[in-house]
């Protein structure tokens, strides 16, 4: 179809004006929807996505706690096996420090028996752990002739001192009795295999009684430990 237009030259400039603008806001506007229909679909997109994510997710999560849920009865028996393996376990230690500390006891009072002398009988053997304050030889820097060196430094430290304490008489009185407790003294000490474990064997206390009417001296020995921080022994 031809359509002629009879307005004037100057109108038609303008209606050709007017048309171009009304075609440019209508482009426009249909550039505009077509984004924000765009921007709805990628929005309605990321729901859908972010929707199935969180479902998976949780489902995850539910099959997880499912799982940790059938666990817990198998934990709670390894719980306590392993509470029942560590008693044991402390049970067969004591066990086996307390064989070992009687095995050294025995050895150490058959010796004992072969230090006995003719004259001379034990009544009573006891162990005693007692606090003490001991002066002990520590390193410590220090300055000597201008130069620092390691030098030794006496201590007083606070220890739990460990004793073998032997009681017993002396079947003589006087310096007879004195010479035989003396005799026993030095016969433990000159025992290696006794006297090793032990840091000092000295006389605590002597003194003249009298046993079902004979004339005796009493005596009591302490024997000091070398270890004074083990156990046991």
């Amino acid at each position: 179809m031809i359509k002629i237009n009879l307005l004037p030259e100057e109108r038609r400039e303008k209606e050709s004006s007017l048309s171009k603008i009304s075609l440019s806001f209508k482009g426009q506007a249909d550039l505009f929807r077509n984004l924000a229909i765009a921007a709805l679909g990628i929005l309605v997109c990321m729901h859908i996505i972010l929707f199935f994510v969180g479902a998976r997710s949780a489902a995850a999560s539910k099959t997880m706690s499912q799982k940790v849920q059938s666990l817990a009865p198998a934990k709670r028996e390894y719980d306590v096996l392993k509470a029942e393996v560590d008693v044991a376990n402390r049970k067969a230690k004591a066990i086996d420090d307390l064989m070992a500390n009687r095995f050294s006891w025995a050895k150490k009072l058959n010796e004992l028996s072969d230090c006995v002398t003719q004259g001379i009988w034990l009544t009573d053997i006891s162990y005693e752990e007692k606090p003490s304050e001991v002066s002990v030889q520590v390193k410590a820097a220090g300055l000597l002739a201008g130069n620092r060196k390691e030098i030794m430094k006496t201590e007083t430290k606070k220890l739990n001192l460990k004793y073998l304490n032997i009681s017993g008489y002396a079947s003589s009185m006087g310096e007879q009795g004195t010479a035989l407790i003396g005799k026993f003294i030095q016969n433990m000490k000159d025992n290696p295999s006794f006297f090793q474990d032990f840091s000092d064997i000295k006389l605590e206390s002597i003194r003249a009684e009298k046993l079902f009417e004979q004339e005796v001296m009493s005596f009591k020995i302490t024997c000091l430990l070398k270890n004074v921080n083990s156990e046991g022994r």
